[in-house]
């Protein structure tokens, strides 16, 4: 067995040799390790040595005084270890809420097709097509669903026309068995990248602001340095991408960051501050003047994001700074694609980030008025889990965010080609 396996290390996580991985390592030895686990000494052995077969390397040194972890070994644990503390504090929220229930040794008795049937069935809501995913009968989806409930003594999903809904219970233990099956997916990605060949996938949310210029560029440098990466941007809503983020369906949120909506267990970073510009297209009447007021565009027919979002807020902020009431809104979206669309066939305004229109801009579809605004500034940043341990590429990825929040942060970077 070698310490030098440059094939990807796929391999079929499995909680038996989880526990038995850190039992090992916690008690340095198979025997006391067994004593621990109330398990034969040989059973510990071989889920001990299946699992190095399988990745194809030692993540134990054997000597006379007992089994020290390799540095393969510390990396493995170090996810090992991540995964099994979600489940503990699975038991303990779980307790809190249904005192009633039977969640004693959780970590201990949950298998990781449980976990899966469990995540797959939250996710889409219905057995068949979770059975589907999993490559698995109806039958034995249903069957792991209603031994996992009897396990715990709680219903996890309500059976409705609308499909499987997660009770309060149940969304707990989905919450932190996404979070262990994101760290046991993990352990590929730190190995190779301790081999020195990152691969693997960073999941990325992005807000309507960050995704026209400072995604894009930042997936392009990240891609340069570390070719072997794959990258999944998803779109959505502040709320929606923030508790993907929280179940460890994305690894960071990039976009404007929020005072309200937070929680503890989710940590801010702010990249750079940026300011509202008004956008028109190339030619609009507007475009005469050599400056103007945000008076002089109460009467415009402006194009705005919808009521009771962040956004909107720091539209009528811009207005109520300039001691003035917020204009009539004609159309209301917060979609770029459908606002760059609406202000190229009329003579409609928006109030956008100069960052948001930087390629309409240059291309002469879109001109910025020349209107200076002073109200509040938005912070645009990241926001990552708390608790986070990430990969190699997600650390690159950071990096590469602060070298270009710190370039977005020059008000000339909106208008550069």
């Amino acid at each position: 067995m070698t310490e030098l396996h440059r094939e990807a290390f796929d391999y079929a996580p499995n909680m038996r040799r989880l526990r038995a991985v850190i039992a090992v390592a916690e008690a340095g030895s198979v025997m006391r390790a067994a004593e621990a686990l109330h398990l034969s000494q040989p059973a510990v052995t071989r889920a001990v040595r299946d699992l190095e077969k399988e990745l194809g390397l030692a993540l134990f040194e054997r000597h006379r005084s007992g089994m020290l972890c390799t540095t393969a070994g510390k990396i493995v644990l170090h996810r090992f270890r991540r995964a099994l503390q979600q489940l503990i504090e699975a038991e303990t929220a779980l307790a809190r809420l249904h005192p009633e229930g039977n969640f004693e040794r959780l970590p201990q008795r949950l298998s990781h097709r449980q976990l899966t049937v469990l995540v797959a069935v939250a996710d889409l809501h219905n057995e068949p097509l979770a059975a589907k995913r999993l490559g698995l009968t109806q039958p034995a989806v249903s069957g792991n669903l209603r031994d996992l409930e009897r396990l715990l003594g709680i219903a996890l999903f309500l059976r409705t026309q609308r499909g499987m809904l997660a009770t309060d219970g149940g969304a707990v233990l989905i919450r932190h068995a996404k979070m262990a099956l994101r760290e046991l997916s993990l352990v590929s990605d730190d190995l190779s990248a301790w081999q020195g060949e990152v691969r693997g996938r960073v999941v990325i949310g992005t807000l309507p602001l960050s995704s026209s210029l400072l995604v894009p560029h930042a997936v392009d440098a990240l891609l340069r340095e570390l070719p072997g990466l794959n990258v999944t941007i998803i779109e959505g809503t502040y709320d929606a991408l923030f508790e993907s983020l929280r179940h460890g369906e994305i690894d960071i949120l990039i976009g404007a960051l929020r005072q309200a909506g937070t929680s503890e267990d989710t940590h801010q970073q702010r990249l750079f501050h940026d300011r509202l510009a008004v956008a028109a297209r190339q030619g609009h009447p507007l475009m005469k003047h050599a400056a103007l007021q945000l008076s002089d565009l109460l009467d415009a027919q402006w194009i705005a994001p919808r009521q009771g979002t962040p956004a909107r807020v720091s539209f009528e902020q811009e207005f109520r700074s300039a001691g003035l009431q917020p204009p009539s809104v004609v159309v209301e979206s917060g979609n770029l694609s459908t606002i760059r669309t609406l202000l190229l066939d009329s003579d409609r305004v928006t109030l956008v980030s100069p960052h948001q229109v930087f390629f309409e801009v240059q291309s002469g579809q879109l001109a910025l008025l020349p209107i200076k605004l002073t109200g509040t500034l938005r912070p645009i940043g990241i926001t990552t889990r708390a608790d986070d341990s990430p990969t190699q590429a997600l650390k690159v990825l950071k990096d590469i965010l602060l070298t270009l929040g710190e370039r977005m942060a020059d008000p000339s970077s909106a208008t550069r080609a």
